[in-house]
């Protein structure tokens, strides 16, 4: 399965970080689109979480970074999927930077 990764630094602190993508993968449209059945499991506590899916599963991970925090999320594509591994990132990435400013 191809990978595809996506980290964010911010100044905010590890619980913001964390309620604020949290918050934004639920309510995300546009994974809903690719999959009405997507399912969500989050761990408030270790702050990391993970999205499955019929088309792709992906894991996050919140910690502590300096004065703030880094997000880390690593999306598990199936093999058909592959080539648009590109879009995938540059979506995710930008959803980060937007949900996070």
């Amino acid at each position: 399965m191809p990978k595809v990764t996506v980290t964010k630094q911010t100044n905010l602190s590890l619980e913001e970080t964390f309620t604020k993508v949290k918050d934004m993968l639920e309510s995300d449209d546009e994974l809903k689109k690719i999959d009405p059945n997507i399912y969500f499991n989050f761990n408030e506590s270790n702050k990391t979480g993970s999205a499955n899916s019929n088309q792709f599963k992906a894991d996050l991970k919140v910690v502590n970074a300096g004065s703030g925090s880094e997000v880390e999320i690593v999306v598990d594509l199936p093999f058909h999927l592959g080539l648009v591994k590109g879009l995938v990132k540059s979506t995710l990435q930008k959803k980060l930077d937007h949900s996070l400013s």
